[in-house]
């Protein structure tokens, strides 16, 4: 007797799930711009989304339309870009354990670069006097009348060069310290950011 009850119970189920299966329709967008209501969607307006309605018309289900080749490249991009920032964060939280740690880093490159800064102005300053030395000594040829002896000339545009040279390292090493200062700026904004407060 249980048995007889069982089965057609177990077929009305079935039954009411395959009529709900049916009742469901689909509507999309064909060629022409037009909405279709359907009860499939066409393999080739499968790619451009469409909504699945049940049997009274409300939405319970919406499928976006495939991204574009360039919304594909957008999102390897963003998902790249997600990656390297993780990978930096991780890297900065290594290295730092505080803000206080980051400032104290920051001074030593500072200093650093400030020391190499000091090295060539000294070697500047000892340029200047070679210089005065030598066009002391070519002042006293011409005064006495004589040529200036060549090898007084070189000397003067090695001291020349020279000069300019380290001219150009002390520019570089102050865009060197703007450049720093820069990037643990933005270091310390992340860092302050990641830890905890």
């Amino acid at each position: 007797m249980r048995k007889r009850i069982w089965y057609p119970a177990v077929v009305l189920l079935l039954g009411a799930a395959t009529i709900a299966d049916a009742a469901e329709l689909y509507r999309y967008v064909n060629d022409k711009g037009v909405t279709v209501l359907d009860r499939s969607v066409p393999p080739q307006y499968v790619s451009r989304g469409y909504e699945v309605l049940d049997m009274d018309g409300r939405v319970k289900q919406v499928i976006p339309a495939a991204p574009s080749p360039e919304e594909r490249q957008a999102m390897r991009t963003a998902e790249l870009e997600k990656q390297r920032q993780r990978s930096a964060d991780e890297t900065l939280l290594r290295l730092y354990s505080s803000v206080a740690d980051l400032d104290r880093a920051h001074g030593r490159q500072i200093q650093q670069i400030e020391g190499l800064i000091a090295t060539a102005n000294g070697g500047l300053l000892t340029l200047q006097s070679q210089r005065d030395e030598v066009q002391s000594r070519a002042a006293s040829q011409e005064r006495a009348g004589r040529e200036v002896d060549p090898q007084l000339l070189q000397r003067l545009q090695s001291i020349e060069a020279e000069r300019q040279r380290l001219e150009r390292q002390i520019a570089k090493h102050r865009e060197e310290i703007e450049s720093v200062n820069a990037a643990f700026a933005n270091r310390r904004e992340r860092l302050a950011h990641l830890l905890p407060d």
